[in-house]
């Protein structure tokens, strides 16, 4: 008889969580981790218990059923858990199943966990397998702290020695500093190591993370191939889909893009935001019957999801007017007002699309009263409507005869997101809907042209020594343009030079922290970003008066 292994890992100092709705399932799961010396074992029946415990403790390990009964499935919570930050590079997340349709298998695997094990198994099984993830990872805590300190340069300094010692586990430290350097926005040295790991191997996740570079650096048709390619070798590599249909829309073939996203979602429809790409770009083709389909589909999965949007019901009630269920559309903005009850921003979202609704029924004083509507809510929360939203405030300002008003909106959102290209597409989409196709192309040059001069003024002034001027120019241009991340990086770059040179001011490291809180909100790919925040630390640390 074949003894059991002996175990490489010490389970005793590690922290579990079962998630399983069937109680059973639960106390199996847990006698089973027991056994192998596992001390701290907390197990739930919900997705909901489990995010709930995940914000206020961190665990190594998380084995979670795949299907948990009515509210979150396994791949939601897996989702949120990663977007909101409760799982770190070094926890170990494997999904349970006792299904193995490939719906529910695509779904599982999309947002990358650590293992698939499929009911039923034994405890050797599960062991062996926990064993060989913990030791893959193991190391990778101290970068992992680095990360959550902010510290990412450091973070990527600690791969480096890592893996210039040719570890056991080099994969996780070279695919960790590739992450890095892309969230850095440091795409040189993302793009060497990437290079380097396919020139020995051809992983997959390296030549993801050259197309990305790619994609990052303008060189589109490299990233066009290099994501092809990787769907040639492997056709569910449904990451690969979504950037093709990215880059094939940078390059103009919305027809490319949708029928990428169209194969993507039918191998695995279960994602929330590709669902709601599709919407968008068959949208944007006026293929408004499926349009209408995919935002359908986005809302109904979104509705135990973090990506729940309420852009997701707006645009399907959209694209419904063109539909034969053109009546339906307002019931769909009736529930947006329900599932988001006391939220601004799902009311505008409401507000608008109501007015088009309403307009192309022919009932025009209902469809004035939710203009003036969207105007007061719009007005309330300018400085906090997402850009796409802003956007849809102009275009429906026009549409209502205040082309005035609709048209300086468009100025301040393209002065706030000048080096969005994404972005900018869809204003000038937006102005050739219209019949302004030349009024959107000459308001969106003059707007660039105005604060890339502005911005080369204010970095010439500093660069002669003259921060005072340099302040106040900035300081002007964040009236303006609170939102653009090249102002409040330059401004921020300028104070801190200033209290460098002349002592704290408590004002001004104020100012800072606000252009540094935007940067983050925005996750601003820039490698100047942690240094700012280090510099910025230092100076609220120091005893300068």
């Amino acid at each position: 008889m074949e003894l059991p292994a002996k175990p490489r890992v010490d389970f005793s100092r590690k922290r579990f969580l079962v998630i399983d709705d069937f109680g059973d399932m639960r106390s199996m799961l847990r006698h089973m981790v027991e056994s192998y010396g596992v001390q701290r074992v907390d197990a739930v029946a919900s997705g909901e218990e489990a995010l709930r415990l995940m914000a206020g403790q961190d665990y190594d390990v998380i084995l979670c059923d795949y299907n948990l009964g009515d509210g979150k499935d396994g791949q939601q919570v897996l989702e949120e858990a990663k977007h909101k930050g409760y799982i770190q590079f070094s926890t170990v997340f494997i999904m349970l199943t006792a299904e193995n349709t490939m719906q529910m298998v695509m779904g599982a695997v999309e947002y990358y966990p650590d293992d698939y094990l499929s009911k039923p198994f034994n405890k050797e099984t599960l062991r062996r397998r926990l064993e060989r993830i913990i030791l893959r990872k193991s190391d990778l805590v101290d970068v992992e702290r680095l990360v959550q300190q902010g510290k990412l340069q450091e973070a990527i300094q600690l791969c480096e020695k890592r893996i210039a010692t040719r570890p056991a586990n080099l994969r996780e430290f070279q695919k960790l500093k590739g992450e890095l350097c892309l969230r850095l926005g440091r795409y040189e040295e993302a793009e060497a190591l990437y290079a380097s790991v396919v020139a020995e191997r051809a992983v997959p996740w390296a030549r993801l993370g050259l197309g990305k570079v790619y994609y990052h650096t303008g060189r589109l048709e490299a990233a066009r191939s290099c994501f092809q390619d990787i769907i040639e070798d492997n056709h569910n590599n449904m990451e690969a889909h979504d950037w093709l249909a990215k880059t094939l829309l940078a390059l103009g073939e919305d027809a490319a893009a949708q029928a990428c996203l169209e194969e993507a979602a039918q191998r695995s429809p279960k994602v929330v935001l590709r669902q709601a790409a599709l919407g968008e770009v068959a949208m944007k083709r006026k293929d408004y019957d499926k349009a209408a389909r995919a935002f359908k589909k986005a809302v109904s999965m979104g509705r135990h999801s973090v990506y729940r949007d309420p852009a997701h019901y707006s645009n399907q009630a959209r694209a419904m007017i063109h539909t034969r269920g053109k009546k339906d559309a307002l019931r769909v903005l009736g529930r947006l007002r329900k599932d988001f009850p006391g939220n601004d921003i799902a009311a505008l979202h409401a507000a608008l699309a109501e007015n088009a609704v309403l307009a192309s029924l022919d009932r025009p004083e209902e469809a004035e009263k939710a203009y003036q509507e969207a105007r007061r809510l719009f007005q309330s929360r300018e400085d906090r409507v997402p850009p796409e939203l802003a956007l849809e405030m102009a275009r429906t300002c026009i549409a209502n005869g205040d082309v005035e008003e609709g048209t300086e909106l468009t100025r301040r959102l393209v002065r706030n997101h000048h080096e969005d290209e994404a972005l900018l597409r869809k204003v000038q989409a937006a102005f050739a809907e219209m019949g302004m196709e030349e009024e959107g192309r000459a308001l969106i040059s003059d707007s660039r042209d105005k604060v890339v001069k502005l911005n080369n003024d204010g970095v010439r002034l500093v660069q002669q020594g003259r921060l005072e001027e340099a302040i106040e120019l900035f300081d002007e241009a964040l009236q303006d343009m609170p939102a653009n991340k090249t102002v409040n990086m330059n401004t921020a770059m300028v104070l801190l030079k200033y209290m460098e040179k002349h002592g704290r001011d408590d004002h001004y490291l104020g100012q800072v922290r606000r252009c540094l809180d935007m940067l983050r909100e925005h996750a601003a790919p820039e490698s100047s970003l942690p240094q700012l925040q280090e510099r910025y630390q230092r100076l609220v640390k120091s005893n300068a008066a």
